[in-house]
């Protein structure tokens, strides 16, 4: 498949690299959607039986014109200094709007969503700040204008999506295949090994 934006970095669900969203429908009758986010090197195939799931590069193409809004404004605010964390990164905020369905999310809970995420370059503040402009609080933050033309431009450009979070954004389309889906019990024939 060659779907390289999911990485392998610790192995045992301590970095974040191997974050990707799963979906399934938790009520077929309402067809109610779960999103959630797992550490895929911790996930047993058989754990994720008839979910959804999405990667970093099924949110947007490699084309800067095509990029999801949550990897856009990842790049626009310099959230990202050598890249190896932030498919991670991407996929945690994308799992925290996409899960509150009709509302946004709060600054503490999308801070909250990394909990599980390490950058290795210790960038921590550009990538809250940025992810921080999906919040419904965001008018709440006091920041100081720099008089750093990056940091100004920066600033300004923060202060602009404050006011374009007015709904959630778009969300990858559940397929209606896995609607139906029933999950199957997990019947081995066993074998005596010697």
């Amino acid at each position: 498949l060659r779907l390289t934006g999911t990485k392998l970095g610790c192995g045992e669900g301590g970095c974040g690299a191997c974050t990707v969203l799963i979906s399934r429908c938790i009520d077929r009758d309402s067809g109610e959607i779960e999103h959630r986010t797992i550490n895929a090197c911790l996930a047993p195939v058989c754990s994720i039986d008839g979910c959804h799931i999405v990667t970093v590069e099924g949110l947007g193409s490699t084309n800067k014109a095509n990029l999801h809004v949550t990897q856009s404004r990842l790049a626009e605010l310099f959230a990202s200094q050598c890249g190896f964390c932030t498919p991670g990164m991407v996929m945690s905020l994308y799992g925290i709007v996409t899960s509150k369905n009709d509302s946004l999310p709060t600054m503490k809970d999308i801070e909250e969503s990394f909990d599980g995420n390490l950058c290795r370059c210790t960038g921590y503040r550009p990538i809250l700040d940025a992810a921080k402009t999906f919040a419904c609080d965001i008018q709440k933050l006091d920041y100081q204008k720099s008089s750093s033309p990056t940091t100004s431009t920066t600033f300004d450009k923060f202060l602009s999506y404050a006011h374009q979070n007015t709904s959630p954004i778009n969300q990858v389309e559940f397929p209606n295949k896995l609607r139906d889906y029933v999950p199957q019990s997990i019947h081995i024939k066993g074998i005596i090994l010697y």
